[in-house]
């Protein structure tokens, strides 16, 4: 058996070797890994005696020769074995390969990223992959044991093995092509336009949105980190949530806490402190907030979680953890406590019928919020905290807002009119003196009614109807002061 080496990082290479009998196993090597391989007392080839050259250009060329991809890429057939006996070219049964760095030298400057772009590494990798069929191509160090046992037990890398050794390979030149183009992308932004993601290999979930549908995890570090660290496994439907929930909670700097229930918020708060924040997060809709998901955008402390001792709560999400409040959440077996940091992704993508649909992400934020009609005195920044929330609520959306809290929220409906009297219904008596969010423009005055009828004192919306000055008059009869943001904060 013939096996070729050129990796970057040797580690396990000294136990594959000794593990699958190496007495029977003939090694050709990179100059670097061959002389590593010596060093530890395993016979290898320098592959210069193929070539006819050692490293040229301070190392960029060493394997791209036809000696050493006429023995990978040659098929088991007895036209392509004797092509390559006659020039004396050693066929390779196993490639094992390993790529530069890049990532971790990406941010170290231009030269020294362009110089761990790994040319030869990703050809002989595609090249054994390829040819599969004849050929074994290690790339991941997890693998080396699987394969050496086979070749102690067989002198052979078994043809199922192969194939899925291959598969793994093209997943790794794929994801490496993927982040160098990513990185240059990022010094020339604006210059390429698609979407390119690397995705690791899936965590299996218990089961997806439902029992029968299975469901995955793929995590990509440089969004975000979630941590989970107390509770049983999350749910597909916890990670909904979860992310919808820490989504919201970066829009807001002051001390925040949101309560997300089928991923829409039931109920939302800022205050002085994250306590406060938190219990009148809770008291909003403190019926939906059974079994929720809760984000704080800080430390969760000991007063922060005595907030839910008595509430059932699938999922709480900060910052941090103070150690008292480990300890106090401990006691509730089946509640999660996870930690997040990061800002989330810079677009969203989502699978449709016949393809991907791929959006940018905005702040919910509008860029000017201008006076259209102004009636009463109030906080005004009650406007703008409703607004946030109701970006984060599906469409059709309401949201009543007061005193920095959610007072009744109303969405997903087909009809907005019936969205806005949901939202009232869900408030109570609370509606009074409140504020209306709406995701998307007012289509009708009806809307406006509903407010009026239960006290609301100001209506932000986006504006834009063909029917704007309906809904003006009717808030001026009403006596609501109106708010235009210009900006539609629909989310499906």
């Amino acid at each position: 058996m013939n096996v070729l080496v050129s990796v970057t990082n040797r580690d396990g290479l000294v136990d594959f070797f000794r593990n699958a009998g190496g007495s029977s196993i003939q090694v050709y090597a990179s100059s670097g890994s061959a002389n590593f391989l010596r060093e530890h007392g395993i016979d290898s080839i320098d592959i210069s005696t193929l070539t006819g050259f050692s490293d040229l250009l301070g190392g960029r060329v060493k394997t791209l020769h036809p000696a050493i991809f006429s023995g990978i890429l040659a098929r088991n057939t007895e036209k392509d074995m004797n092509e390559i006996r006659r020039l004396n070219y050693p066929p390779f049964d196993v490639v094992i390969c390993n790529l530069y760095d890049f990532k971790g030298n990406m941010n170290m400057g231009t030269e020294r990223m362009i110089e761990n772009i790994d040319i030869g590494g990703v050809s002989l990798i595609r090249a054994a992959a390829k040819n599969w069929s004849r050929v074994a191509v290690l790339t991941n160090i997890e693998d080396y044991p699987r394969v050496s046992s086979e070749i102690l037990e067989n002198g052979e890398v078994s043809e199922e093995t192969r194939k899925n050794l291959a598969i793994r390979a093209f997943e790794l030149t794929s994801s490496y092509d993927s982040m160098i183009r990513d990185a240059l992308s990022g010094q020339n932004p604006g210059e390429t336009e698609g979407a390119v993601i690397n995705l690791g290999n899936g965590k299996k979930l218990r089961y997806g949105e439902n029992p029968d549908q299975s469901g995955y995890l793929y995590e990509v570090p440089e969004y975000g980190k979630l941590e989970i660290f107390h509770g049983k496994e999350m749910s597909y439907n916890n990670y909904m949530d979860a992310s919808s929930a820490i989504e919201t909670a970066l829009e807001f700097n002051e001390p925040f806490a949101v309560v997300i229930k089928h991923n829409t918020p039931c109920g939302a708060a800022t205050g002085n402190n994250h306590e406060e924040a938190l219990e009148k997060a809770i008291n909003a809709d403190r019926e939906s907030a059974y079994g929720s998901v809760i984000c704080v955008n800080g430390t969760i402390d000991e007063r922060v979680a005595s907030k839910i001792k008595d509430l059932f709560v699938e999922v709480i999400i900060g910052n941090d953890f103070t150690d008292g409040a480990r300890r106090m959440l401990e006691k509730k077996k089946n509640l999660r406590m996870a930690t997040y940091s990061g800002k989330g992704p810079s677009s969203k993508i989502r699978t449709v019928f016949n393809g991907f649909l791929q959006q940018d992400v905005v702040p919910a934020s509008p860029e000017k919020i201008e006076t259209v009609y102004k009636k009463d005195e109030f906080d005004e920044s009650d406007l703008l905290f409703a607004w946030k929330i109701v970006a984060h609520c599906r469409s059709n959306a309401i949201v009543l807002a007061k005193d920095g809290a959610t007072a009744g929220i109303g969405a997903g409906q087909t009809s907005r009119v019936q969205a806005a009297k949901i939202a009232v219904e869900r408030a109570g008596e609370r509606a009074s003196g409140s504020i209306m969010a709406s995701d998307a423009y007012l289509p009708f005055s009806d809307n406006v009614d509903v407010a009026a009828s239960a006290g609301i004192k100001a209506i932000i919306q986006p504006g834009g109807s063909i029917r704007d000055q309906e809904v003006i008059e009717t808030c001026r009869k009403y006596g609501i002061s109106l708010y235009f943001t210009g900006k539609r904060v629909f989310l499906h």
